[in-house]
């Protein structure tokens, strides 16, 4: 059954301020359907009548918009040694941004997190919507909040419940690469398009896989490209598993290579790595070929499968992206049948921060997803927009 309030309310709040008519128009609504759907979202104090557009002979149009300052989301990034985080309102704009150090391993590791965020929530005014966290590994679809990921030393930790008991707020966990994708398809190049790919390159390899504008996040989880075999009897991975993607693509195996090889010390970061491959060919192709031509087969083959529209490629690695591209789309071109051969690549530039932003797009989703997940935290998220989209309204 079609939720055609739900559609608006998403409408409204990717496309900014729009007027009655253009929704009707790109939504497909009838008169009488969008009046319903407004007059639910109006009487909840979720959006309001914000400005009028310039007219063009006729009378101006008012446009509605999403009520910004109704509510907060905190939005926390986590790797092994530090989390990245980040404060937004409804229109997904930055009122703060932080970082902590945070030991993923250990007994202390979820109380430490509790401290960081109840810390910031403590910044919040008005009404706190909920918490995102990304993190680098699985989270259960069932109840957002078990999480196993070999880089953080996790294995079935129930994060969410934890943080969300303490701080009394919801909490909603997702793997960070599916947190960028969720980004791009609420806010980004993703929004006007129906399948598309989100990839990152850096300590681990990932993906977020997006169909007919939807999260797709399996039954047990999704996305692990890193995990996808690329070597026929290969190294062993964090995983358990030999052979992974990761244990040749990753910038810490390509590091590992260069230290083997004698280019670089072990204490050489992965940014010398880059500079001294861009001076040396020999060197950029002795440790970047290999693995971008892997890269470019194991995504071949689920380009063939998927048929998406477009690819991003993230993440810290894509610093480096000069030094693969060449290799990687020979080797992409080559293995996609050509009736798949339809998609555009954008390779996003790459900060700390845009992690965290989109750990709180899983928050913002929880209302405006066409079709949302069924777990307590997604409802108690949406009775939280309402309730503090009402108390908006009766302040002002």
């Amino acid at each position: 059954m079609r939720d055609s309030t739900n559609e608006v309310l998403r409408a409204i709040a990717t496309i900014g301020p729009v007027s009655r008519a253009q929704l009707a128009r790109d939504l497909g609504l009838s008169g009488p359907t969008l009046t319903q759907a407004t007059k639910y979202l109006f009487d909840r104090g979720l959006i309001a009548e914000v400005k009028q557009s310039p007219s063009t002979g006729g009378r101006p149009a008012t446009l509605l918009g999403l009520v910004a300052d109704a509510g907060q989301v905190l939005g926390l990034k986590l790797t092994e040694n530090h989390a990245v985080g980040v404060c937004v309102n409804l229109h997904s704009e930055v009122m703060w941004s932080f970082e902590e150090a945070f030991s993923s391993r250990g007994d202390a590791a979820v109380k430490e997190l509790i401290a960081i965020l109840k810390k910031q929530s403590k910044k919040i005014k008005g009404q706190l919507l909920g918490i995102g966290i990304g993190i680098p590994g699985v989270v259960s679809p069932i109840d957002s909040g078990t999480a196993d990921s070999s880089m953080l030393g996790w294995d079935k930790v129930n994060v969410g419940k934890a943080i969300s008991d303490a701080l009394d707020t919801p909490v909603l966990l997702e793997n960070d690469v599916n947190t960028l994708a969720v980004t791009e398809s609420l806010y980004g190049h993703g929004r006007d398009v129906s399948n598309f790919l989100t990839i990152t390159l850096g300590r681990g390899i990932g993906m977020g896989i997006v169909i007919h504008g939807e999260l797709f996040s399996g039954s047990y989880g999704a996305g692990e490209f890193g995990h996808v075999n690329a070597v026929h009897g290969g190294v062993k991975c964090e995983c358990g598993k030999f052979g992974c993607l990761e244990t040749v693509a990753s910038s810490p195996a390509i590091h590992d290579a260069a230290v083997a090889a004698g280019y670089i010390s072990k204490s050489a970061s992965m940014s010398d790595l880059w500079a001294l491959a861009r001076k040396n060919k020999d060197i950029a192709e002795n440790l970047f070929k290999e693995p971008a031509e892997l890269l470019g087969i194991a995504l071949a083959n689920v380009i063939n499968v998927f048929g998406p529209e477009l690819i991003f490629i993230s993440g810290e690695g894509v610093e480096g992206w000069d030094l693969w591209e060449k290799y990687f789309r020979r080797a992409l071109d080559s293995h996609v049948v050509s009736t798949m051969n339809k998609y555009d690549i954008e390779v996003d530039p790459w900060d700390d921060a845009k992690w965290a932003l989109g750990a709180t797009a899983i928050v913002l989703q929880a209302s405006l997803s066409r079709n949302q997940r069924s777990n307590a935290s997604y409802t108690e998220v949406k009775n939280r927009l309402r309730i503090a989209a009402k108390l908006e309204k009766n302040v002002s």
